[in-house]
C-alpha cells in the first residue's frame, strides 16, 4: 500500500457489508458474471435494500472494496474461497484483508494504530487513540484537516463499528481487543497472496500487512510453522535465516486445497 495514498474520508460508508459481500461473491463462484450481479444487486433488488439509491451505494462500495481493478482470476479465486471456506472467522478476516488492499486509510489506521495498541497489550481501543493518530498523519496528509469536526467523528465511529463487525473488536460503546487467532485458512491464503505479489524471505514475514490482523512478527513465525504442519509450505528457520518455499505454486491451487 502506497503510504501517500489520499486518505478517503467515506472509506467506511455503509459499514462491512458483510452479508452483503458474501452474497455477492457466492453469486460469481456459481457462475454469475460481474455485470449480472451489478443487475441482481440494483435492478431486482437481491440483497434487500430498498430504494434504488440505496442498492446502487451497496454494490458501488461492495464493487469497490472486492472487484475494481482486480484481475477476474483473483476475484474467482476470492469468491471460491468466501464461498466455500468453512469457517466464518477465516471468511471475515479476508475480506478485512482484501478490503484494507484498495483503502489506504482504512489499511494504515489498523496497520499502525490499531496493530501498535493491541501489541502494547492495551485491553481496548477509544476514539481518542483514532484521533490522535489522524493528528500525528496529518503533515503527510493534509486531506485530513480538510474534513469537518462532524465527518472525523462519523469516520472514527464508522470505523470502529466496521473492525467490531470484522473481528478485530468487540462492545456495541467499549471496544475491546478479541482475543484473536487466526485461523490456517486465512494465514495460507494472505501468505499465498504475498507470495504471489513478489514478497519473499525476511520481507514477507515483516510485511505491514500481517499487522492487519494484528500479529507480531513472532506470532507470523508461529503460524508458518503451522501453515508447514499442515502441508501448505516448507519452512525452517535459524535465528534471521529463514527457508520458506511454497508447495504450491499459485493462491488458486492453495484455495482449491483449503474449499476442496
Amino acid at each position: 500500500m502506497d503510504p501517500d495514498q489520499r486518505y478517503n474520508s467515506t472509506f467506511s460508508s455503509k459499514g462491512a457489508l458483510l452479508a452483503e459481500a458474501q452474497t455477492v461473491l457466492r453469486e460469481i463462484d456459481a457462475g454469475m458474471a460481474v455485470p449480472e450481479v451489478r443487475r441482481a444487486v440494483v435492478e431486482e433488488d437481491l440483497l434487500d435494500r430498498g430504494t434504488r439509491g440505496n442498492r446502487e451505494t451497496v454494490w458501488k462500495n461492495i464493487y469497490r472494496r472486492y472487484l475494481s481493478g482486480r484481475d477476474p482470476e483473483h476475484v474467482a479465486v476470492l469468491a471460491q474461497f468466501v464461498a466455500r471456506c468453512p469457517d466464518p472467522l477465516a471468511v471475515r478476516l479476508i475480506l478485512f484483508y482484501e478490503s484494507c488492499q484498495v483503502d489506504a486509510l482504512l489499511n494504515n489506521l489498523t496497520a499502525g494504530c490499531i496493530h501498535e495498541l493491541y501489541q502494547a497489550a492495551r485491553t481496548g481501543i477509544h476514539p481518542v487513540d483514532v484521533s490522535q493518530w489522524l493528528d500525528q498523519q496529518q503533515a503527510q496528509h493534509p486531506e485530513i484537516g480538510e474534513w469537518s469536526p462532524t465527518t472525523r467523528d462519523r469516520l472514527i465511529k464508522s470505523y470502529l463499528s466496521t473492525i467490531r463487525d470484522f473481528g478485530l473488536v468487540t462492545g456495541a460503546n467499549v471496544k475491546e481487543f478479541s482475543k484473536l487467532f487466526v485461523p490456517r485458512p486465512a494465514f495460507v491464503y494472505a501468505l499465498y497472496h504475498e507470495l504471489d505479489r513478489g514478497m519473499w524471505g525476511k520481507a514477507l514475514i515483516s510485511s505491514p500487512d500481517w499487522r492487519l490482523f494484528l500479529l507480531s512478527e513472532r506470532d507470523v513465525i508461529f503460524l508458518l510453522e503451522d501453515a508447514a504442519n499442515g502441508g501448505f509450505v516448507h519452512f525452517r528457520h535459524a535465528g534471521d535465516v529463514y527457508d520458506l518455499r511454497p508447495v504450491y505454486h499459485t493462491l488458486r491451487e492453495v484455495v482449491d486445497v483449503i474449499t476442496g
